[in-house]
């Protein structure tokens, strides 16, 4: 297994990645786990923050999909972050819907796997900033959800 700490918008992500049999990876971030196949498509290579935190060859990078998210002005209470790209493909909670720590409120798909996307606290979602089919960045605000 190999931890990389990476830099995202600003924000540290450790990630754990290690191949389980040719082309295909176990990646872990924040405690969360995913399996991914590697085709042999092109790939363009962006510079980003990759450190390694012990003495590893780095993998490469592969862009993020620019987000179409509308710009929004900050909503209130906590936001609900994605921590990778992809199109959300189910909304689960709308403005006004009681939330407990933990429990889903979008799937996200990514890589061609569905993610739930979870909330970060206990609350009441104040404000849903996609909608179904809308793509999504690393880092982007998908939510807001008041305690």
């Amino acid at each position: 297994m190999v931890r990389y700490e990476v830099v995202i918008q600003g924000k540290k992500f450790q990630i754990d990645v290690e191949e389980v049999e040719p082309n295909v990876f176990s990646v872990e971030v924040g405690g969360k786990k995913a399996r991914i196949s590697v085709s042999e498509a092109p790939v363009q290579i962006q510079p980003a923050e990759i450190s390694p935190t012990h003495s590893t060859p780095s993998a490469p990078s592969t862009p993020s999909a620019p987000s179409t998210q509308p710009a929004q002005a900050p909503g209130e209470g906590t936001p609900v972050t994605v921590a990778m790209a992809g199109t959300v493909t189910k909304i689960l909670k709308k403005q006004g819907d009681e939330v407990k720590e933990g429990e889903d409120i979008l799937i996200l798909e990514a890589m061609k796997m569905e993610n739930a996307i979870s909330s970060p606290v206990s609350g009441t979602v104040t404000q849903v900033l996609v909608k179904e089919g809308d793509k999504v960045a690393s880092g982007d605000i998908v939510a807001y959800i008041a305690g």
